[in-house]
């Protein structure tokens, strides 16, 4: 994707017409939800395909090789994700037996109505706003250049729209029944605490053992290895889903005067609702 990529708003949200064209985001509102669903949201470069690998090794405990084997993409789909190449997501996932593990980063206002009645499981993983903004502008997929692109994720108007609107709704429902609030820092602190804590949630009775080789299997180094975690974002194979994965990277690349406008930018909204992001851990 580069600026010659076509953009449109959907509600108010940016959005790549070639990857999420409106006809599939007007099938993700009516999209059919079950019970037995486990949703997987999050803003992007917030740990998603970390939490991807990790339900899915949960799931496929009994032969993680042959999990670890398959695309993690097509472990836990994109529910808004349709190209030109393949059906659309949410169209496999119509197909699909139960349970399924779908993927979104699309905000409250944008996902599955039926997702609120319903009420299946959903794990949500936030991560700062200044180790998203700087994993999320090394993305490239985006026409802007850094002062722009900063500028413009302040104001929410970066694909898949605003950070703080994505995390809003989630933190505010944090202590529902079928949440699971996961912050991204205290996930890279204690893994192994996190997998323990999924696995609560699934109602999955797993053994120190499994535990073990799911963490193994879920490293960033392990991951960035495995060609079916870190798949490629371009045919020339010089970008992939994963980067750094690191707590705090911010402090190299934000000058005080851009850490500072972050702050503010999302200050009052964060001091509104009570959630404060973690910026640095021992690691």
């Amino acid at each position: 994707m580069d600026q010659h990529e076509q953009y449109h708003y959907y509600d108010g949200v940016l959005f790549p017409t070639d990857y999420f064209p409106a006809t599939a985001l007007d099938a993700v509102k009516s999209f059919k939800v079950r019970e037995d669903d486990l949703y997987v949201v999050t803003y992007p470069k917030s740990g998603t395909t970390w939490t991807q690998q990790i339900v899915s090794l949960i799931r496929g405990r009994n032969d993680m090789e042959a999990t670890d084997n398959i695309p993690v993409i097509k472990r836990v789909p994109f529910l808004e994700y349709a190209d030109n190449k393949s059906p659309p997501k949410y169209q496999i996932l119509s197909e699909t037996d139960s349970p399924r593990y779908i993927k979104s980063h699309l905000p409250r206002k944008l996902l599955p109505t039926a997702l609120f009645d319903v009420k299946p499981k959903v794990i949500y993983v936030a991560r700062n706003p200044k180790d998203v903004l700087i994993s999320y502008y090394e993305f490239k997929i985006h026409p802007w250049e850094w002062g722009e692109y900063m500028d413009n994720f302040l104001k929410g108007n970066v694909i898949h729209g605003c950070w703080f609107e994505n995390i809003s709704y989630w933190w505010q429902h944090r202590h529902d029944d079928n949440v699971l609030f996961l912050h991204y820092e205290e996930m890279m602190k204690d893994q192994k605490a996190h997998i323990r804590k999924i696995c609560h949630f699934l109602n999955e009775s797993v053994d120190e053992e499994t535990v073990d080789e799911i963490h193994r299997r879920s490293t960033f180094d392990n991951m960035k290895k495995n060609p079916k975690a870190n798949f490629k974002l371009d045919d020339a194979g010089e970008r992939t889903i994963m980067r750094q994965g690191k707590v705090g990277s911010w402090k190299e690349r934000l000058t005080a005067e851009e850490s500072k406008s972050i702050d503010e930018a999302f200050r009052s909204r964060l001091q509104e609702i009570g959630f404060e992001p973690v910026y640095e851990i021992d690691q």
